[in-house]
């Protein structure tokens, strides 16, 4: 049964052209073949920070389906670069693929890396990062961020609350077990700069630089 937030959620889908026949479709391909995206809460606030902070270079960890990579590269300025980083050649292919009709593909390079290996080994000069690769790895993707990155920047993790397994403990899910740590490891060390966000499965946004 659908809570009124949900409703509400699926009423802006309906009506928002924010919601294009890109997204849409991307979307119905992921249902097709299990493939899991942002929720539509999560892109909607994405958007949102978009439209504020208006990023010109945004480094994605894991490339998905294109989803978010699609978001970044429309609701981003013409001159904004969008780096989508994924250890899969077989995913980075079907973004490729995916997207090879957007009017924005231009925007978007995809690099075949590790994501740690990427971060440890390249200039880190985004104006923001989304963190959507290995789960078990966010403790590391962070610490290597924290230390590397030059100016203002904004870091987002999805997938905090990790659908409920960070409330299991023991050897239930032991990702679930690491995201648990390094939400409260944020809470504690990190409480000026982190915000936890009750957006789609759980969104992390930490703002660095200053």
């Amino acid at each position: 049964m659908h809570s009124r937030k949900a409703d509400m959620i699926d009423y802006i889908y309906e009506i928002s052209p924010v919601f294009d026949h890109m997204l849409k479709s991307i979307k119905k391909i992921a249902l097709n073949m299990d493939i899991p995206i942002i929720k539509d809460d999560t892109l909607l606030y994405l958007i949102n920070l978009l439209y504020i902070h208006s990023p010109e270079k945004v480094l994605e960890l894991g490339s998905g389906l294109g989803y978010s990579t699609y978001t970044f590269s429309k609701y981003t300025q013409k001159n904004a670069k969008i780096v989508s980083v994924d250890l899969s050649i077989e995913t980075i292919n079907r973004c490729k693929d995916v997207l090879a009709v957007s009017d924005y593909i231009n925007k978007i390079s995809w690099v075949h890396d590790d994501a740690l290996n990427f971060l440890k080994n390249n200039r880190l000069d985004y104006d923001l990062y989304f963190v959507d690769a290995l789960k078990s790895d966010y403790p590391a993707y962070f610490e290597t961020i924290l230390e590397k990155a030059e100016g203002n920047y904004i870091m987002i993790f999805d997938n905090l609350y990790m659908d409920g397994r960070v409330k299991m403990g023991g050897d239930y899910d032991e990702r679930g077990d690491i995201i648990d740590v390094f939400n409260r490891k944020m809470f504690i060390k990190y409480s000026k700069n982190f915000i936890f966000l009750p957006v789609g499965d759980g969104l992390g946004v930490y703002k660095g630089g200053e």
